[in-house]
């Protein structure tokens, strides 16, 4: 008999869980775009030579929240063609985010999967394939915040992009300014803490060491972030600096402002 209970609470306690995850996945929230355009090139006998087709297609969904873990899915593709030549690149991009709180304690787990096919020539059979994995930590208490992140890019023949729209950053191991790509065969870890005085104002500082084939690289970078609503709504006004250091010696600086309407 007590198996028979057991069992069933089991049941029961699974047939909730799938109605969850049903839900969740019938109220997320689905993107598609799809831009193209065609240049005839000059209007003469050369036009067949210099005219282009390019066209780009996004696809990007989020599942609803489901016991503080959600689900991403992206998908976007390009492509490139000419009289004399034609390049295609798809990229695949997968999330999950785990969202847990302890009293004043907030915390995020992260895992993401990421793919970036190229072909040169239609014609042509094989596809040149980068894979890359990332993984992050990041805990808040109260208007501190900090963060530790992995990532690692498989073999392939060109660099993680960041060409995904709606997303500036593909790997958790972007650094402030300098890197937020690595070459096929890079194992990169980050590190950042950050305080906000107020709910408008970010003080942070990041650093990234990447480990690129024979070459060491790190980035030590500071950033802040001002949220200027008194001026205009969704106005932001972003520092940043940072400095690149062991194999190379390249500081960089740069202001950003940013509106949205």
């Amino acid at each position: 008999m007590k198996k028979l209970t057991l069992s069933f609470i089991l049941l029961i306690h699974s047939l909730f869980a799938a109605d969850s995850l049903i839900d969740a996945l019938l109220d997320g929230n689905l993107t598609h775009k799809i831009n193209a355009n065609y240049n005839e090139g000059n209007e003469d006998e050369t036009a067949a030579y210099t005219s282009t087709k390019t066209q780009k297609i996004l696809f990007h969904y989020q599942t609803a929240p489901i016991g503080g873990l959600k689900l991403e899915v992206a998908t976007q593709s390009f492509a490139t063609e000419t009289h004399q030549s034609s390049m295609d690149n798809t990229i695949y991009y997968t999330e999950a985010l785990y969202r847990g709180n302890a009293d004043d304690l907030s915390y995020k787990l992260s895992a993401n999967y990421y793919a970036d096919t190229y072909r040169q020539n239609i014609s042509q059979n094989g596809l040149s394939t980068t894979n890359a994995v990332g993984l992050k930590a990041q805990v808040n208490y109260e208007n501190f915040g900090s963060y530790i992140a992995y990532s690692k890019v498989g073999e392939g023949s060109h660099s993680v992009s960041g060409n995904l729209e709606g997303k500036d950053h593909l790997l958790p191991t972007s650094s402030v300014i300098s890197s937020n790509n690595y070459t096929p065969n890079t194992a990169a870890y980050a590190i950042d803490l950050n305080y906000s005085p107020r709910q408008d104002i970010t003080l942070g500082s990041r650093y990234v060491i990447a480990n690129e084939m024979q070459t060491n690289l790190s980035y030590t970078g500071v950033y802040s972030n001002f949220q200027l609503n008194e001026i205009a709504k969704g106005l932001n006004l972003g520092l940043t600096f940072d400095k690149t250091g062991i194999a190379k010696q390249n500081d960089q600086f740069g202001i950003n402002i940013k509106s949205k309407f």
